[in-house]
């Protein structure tokens, strides 16, 4: 059976849509491999098997769950859509283990029909101009939304604000010292383009805050959220590198001209700063030790309230996979996961009384109903869900 067939396959029985020959035809190619399977003794040989099916699926599925229905516990079925999502909790092999022995049905979602189905993010966000007043970035037009202090800004249709400095002669000092704040409510997006032609991508649940005209020899902004970073390269009149700072809870970042990102949010207990290109200090406010200087490929973890600096190799692929549009985790709880689907999804999500928070491994596509996030986590067989009013109660299985 060829690629495109079994990822057609693969996504209409994600979808509950499969026919009885359909399923038969998946459990057939997925049989196939069952020896591999069976004979797994190691997490190697657990990868080998999942770099094998990922050859035809590839990046997860694109498209939401339609409805729900009751799946049969095919087993080689099963295995095929978790590894499609890769929604596995740390101990992998048991988990496959205990899909090839079991042909239980999977636990059933309730009142599913009785919320709305949770849209991702989108362009939401709103301005504060340095007089208070305040744009609702997604309600406003097209074009130039407002100037102040000899600045154009305009608002484009791909959710960007961009600044552009039209007249900077004869400024006032109260125009110097102006200040414009950027944020996103959980449920949102946006991309702002400094008025020094820096881009900063913030993610959902995120503030931003700086000048309307950056200082000719410091450039400072302060932060909260997360935030993926491409700073410009300035020189003043000596030619001589015109600093940036970033300012986020316990830590500052020191950078010249340079792409990162900052995973800072006040409701996390770990700052974590990863560097993809250039040079950046990272000072812990918290520490008289001398700054931290990162490297590319490198992570800085800051542990709120504590003095130390963890510098680690970065997994890349996983600090910018909200910023490349899909959720990534790799051995991370539950409740970090949690997290992370409440403010993408701007939903209320909570657990169960004495559940045990495991780790989850896997990924899937950010432009999906929060329905098909649900069900994959259910396609686990050992997370469950129930919907209850407006919240959503995650279940040990």
């Amino acid at each position: 059976m060829d690629k495109k067939s079994i990822l057609t396959l693969l996504d209409r029985y994600l979808k509950s849509q499969s026919n009885t020959k359909e399923k038969e035809k998946l459990d057939e190619f997925f049989e196939e491999n069952s020896n591999s399977i069976e004979a797994s003794k190691s997490i190697e040989n657990v990868s080998k098997l999942e770099d094998k099916i990922f050859n035809y699926i590839q990046f997860g599925i694109k498209e939401q769950v339609k409805k729900e229905s009751t799946l049969n516990r095919m087993p080689y079925l099963q295995i095929a859509a978790s590894i499609l999502v890769i929604f596995l909790f740390s101990t992998t092999i048991y988990f496959y283990r205990s899909s090839l022995a079991s042909k239980s049905q999977l636990p059933i979602a309730q009142g599913v029909a009785k919320i709305e189905d949770k849209q991702p993010a989108k362009n939401i966000a709103i301005l504060t101009l340095g007089n208070n007043s305040q744009i609702v970035l997604d309600e406003a037009s097209n074009g130039e939304i407002a100037q102040e202090s000899g600045v154009s800004i305009l608002k484009t249709d791909k959710g960007e604000l961009i600044y552009k400095i039209r007249n900077s002669n004869k400024l006032s000092n109260n125009d110097l010292n102006k200040y414009n704040t950027i944020s996103t409510p959980m449920g949102g997006k946006f991309k702002v383009i400094l008025p020094d032609g820096s881009l900063v991508v913030l993610n959902a649940a995120s503030t931003l805050k700086y000048p309307v005209h950056f200082d000719e020899k410091l450039r400072k902004v302060s932060f909260t959220g997360e935030a993926y970073f491409e700073i410009a390269k300035l020189e003043d009149k000596r030619k001589k590198r015109v600093p940036f700072y970033v300012y986020s809870n316990d830590q500052i970042v020191e950078v010249l001209g340079t792409h990162f990102n900052i995973n800072s949010y006040d409701n996390e207990e770990y700052s974590k700063t990863t560097l993809l290109e250039g040079s950046v200090k990272i000072i812990n406010e918290k520490s008289a030790a001398p700054a931290k200087i990162l490297k590319p490929g490198q992570q800085a973890v800051i542990k709120r309230g504590d003095i130390q600096t963890k510098i680690m190799i970065a997994d890349e692929a996983q600090a910018l996979a909200w910023k490349d549009g899909y959720f990534l985790f790799k051995n991370t709880n539950i409740k970090d996961v949690v997290n992370e689907l409440e403010r993408w999804y701007n939903i209320d999500i909570q657990y169960e009384d004495e559940m045990e928070f495991e780790n989850i491994t896997g990924y899937i596509s950010r432009n999906v109903k929060i329905s098909s996030v649900l069900k994959m986590l259910q396609l686990s067989g050992i997370v469950n869900y129930e919907i209850s009013g407006s919240k959503i109660i995650i279940k040990g299985s």
